[in-house]
């Protein structure tokens, strides 16, 4: 045979496994995440906060920054009046996809539940399972981000988070009221006994 068709039938076959690749990739089904138990804070002075939307994206942001030091994919969150929004850039390929996914959050046992409610990954147009996959397979979240792809929610363990508040001291907190219609964000802060 030719070494032309050779090589054309090979390249013709790489083609093809690199298609079904990615197809597999992003159709196969996606496992459970367990949410992960609500710790019980330490016993201690509460202080409760009251903020608004803009204060919490910043202290969200900064945290999530810290958190992510050694991650090369940043990711950034934004609120409005209804939803709170991660967005970020996925590498394909050699390709960094922007993704923008917003939520809808609920307080549970004191942390905070993000509904997703849609996804843009690009000019794809996956499935919000898939796109919270890929974004748990490429980005190492702090421990306390939880994504679970086939619930189509995250869970920020709030209560598992050390919120410096000095050089020497920690706290803890935990979410009472997120209403972001009113702009109203309450949060208890809990100081430790020493």
């Amino acid at each position: 045979m030719n070494r032309w068709k050779v090589a054309f039938i090979l390249l013709a076959t790489l083609v093809v496994v690199v298609i079904v690749s990615i197809v597999f990739l992003l159709t196969r089904p996606v496992p459970g995440t367990p949410t992960p138990t609500a710790s019980e804070l330490p016993e201690g002075s509460h202080l409760q906060v009251q903020t608004t939307s803009d204060d919490f994206e910043n202290i969200a942001n900064r945290l999530i920054s810290s958190s992510m030091k050694s991650s090369k994919i940043p990711v950034k969150m934004y609120i409005n009046e209804e939803d709170v929004i991660l967005s970020g850039t996925l590498p394909v390929f050699d390709m960094d996809l922007p993704i923008v996914m917003t939520f809808e959050p609920t307080i549970e046992k004191g942390n905070l539940l993000l509904k997703q409610k849609t996804v843009e990954v690009g000019m794809l147009d996956i499935p919000p399972a898939t796109a919270l996959k890929l974004l748990k397979d490429s980005v190492d979240l702090p421990s306390w981000m939880v994504i679970q792809p086939k619930e189509e929610q995250i869970y920020l363990n709030l209560t598992e988070m050390d919120i410096p508040l000095s050089d020497d001291l920690e706290g803890n907190v935990q979410a009472k009221e997120f209403n972001l219609k009113e702009n109203r964000i309450i949060l208890d802060v809990v100081i430790p006994k020493k």
